[in-house]
């Protein structure tokens, strides 16, 4: 039920204030102008009564903002109608590249909670903390949620091996840990606690949705790992680190990377290396992001008679991949493609569980 109340002036009379908690503003010397004496108690309290109602039925209780198109879709699939989202990043771009803008500092200024990926995923997202200037969204405040927590990183670096050197290495660990379907479920745990504990009236409801969206993704990782059985131990090459967590739960095997190191971009001499481990490792499928170079990955592709294939890194890199669950149907179906048509169906030394 949506309720807009406004005066002729088109001042609204009664709405949110910025931070998106609900107030209500009585009837003032102007409105009772325009009633005349006839006014009475019972009638005001009638049309405020009414007033309050439209309120809590017509805006979501929580303003959330969160740094990705994910993290944006979790959210609303669990906070439904209680919650107001908004995302700084679109989709298609470079989570390592995105530039704080003043006006996702404005967007981050009205928010309740913020919601983003931890570890270093985002270094850009405490320069949008500082700019909103809100002590409550700074990391340890109430608004401040890291929905890493739980979470079983990949690719720890060992003591003293983070160093720039190796390419832009993540000092926790690969940070794309949302490729992973399951552990989706770890991270709508973490964020319906925060739902519930900035909106404690509507927490059974939180609670609830989250248990049917954690039962979705894990009857969906159950129907893609089946699928993907056939091809179990199926070598690929990867342009970036992205994807450690999507080929480890689908069983698939990363052979090379297009990168000679992560985040640099390739040379002649390193694309001719990728060509010949494809070769002797019999791998014919590159797979790279929605931002990184198709030219450079179907350049080392075709010189074996292969594909690439451009992958959704993030929710909305790809039309195909509006929401988290198509994310992984999109993704596994496309790689299934690739396998099929340049002969990778199986790998014959890597056998299935459960062949003779």
């Amino acid at each position: 039920m949506h309720c807009s109340f406004t005066s002729s002036g088109g001042r609204r009379a009664a709405g949110f204030s910025p931070g998106g908690r609900a107030w209500l503003q009585p009837p003032g010397a102007a409105v009772r102008a325009r009633l005349g004496n006839t006014i009475r108690p019972a009638a005001v309290g009638c049309a405020v009564g009414a007033l309050a109602l439209c309120v809590s039925q017509g805006r979501a209780a929580v303003r959330v903002v969160t740094t990705t198109p994910a993290l944006a879709d979790i959210t609303r699939q669990i906070g439904g109608d209680f919650v107001d989202i908004d995302s700084v990043m679109r989709g298609p771009e470079d989570i390592h590249n995105v530039q704080a803008k003043p006006s996702h500092m404005m967007m981050v200024k009205r928010a309740d909670l913020f919601i983003h990926s931890g570890l270093d995923a985002e270094l850009w997202a405490p320069l949008l903390l500082k700019g909103a200037r809100k002590r409550e969204l700074l990391p340890g405040g109430d608004g401040n949620v890291d929905v890493s927590r739980g979470i079983t990183l990949k690719e720890v670096p060992r003591r003293g091996e983070a160093t720039r050197a190796l390419g832009d290495i993540h000092a926790y660990g690969n940070i794309h840990y949302l490729l992973d379907p399951l552990n989706g479920v770890i991270v709508g745990r973490n964020i319906t606690d925060a739902l519930k504990r900035a909106d404690p009236a509507h927490a059974e409801a939180f609670e609830a949705r989250y248990q049917e969206f954690a039962a979705r993704l894990r009857d969906l990782a159950g129907r893609l790992e089946a699928r993907t059985k056939p091809y179990a131990g199926a070598r690929v090459v990867v342009y970036h680190r992205t994807w450690p967590y999507f080929l480890d739960r689908f069983g698939l095997v990363a052979v090379d990377e297009i990168e000679p190191k992560p985040g640099v971009s390739p040379g002649p001499q390193h694309l001719a290396d990728c060509v010949e481990t494809m070769r002797a490792t019999d791998t014919r499928v590159v797979i790279v992001e929605s931002f990184n170079s198709l030219s450079n990955a179907e350049s080392v592709a075709t010189r074996v008679g292969g594909q690439a294939v451009v992958l959704a890194q993030e929710v909305k890199a790809l039309s195909q991949a509006d929401t988290y669950e198509k994310l992984f149907e999109y993704n596994v179906e496309t790689l299934i493609r690739a396998l099929e048509a340049t002969g990778k169906a199986k790998t014959p030394s890597t056998p299935v569980a459960g062949d003779p």
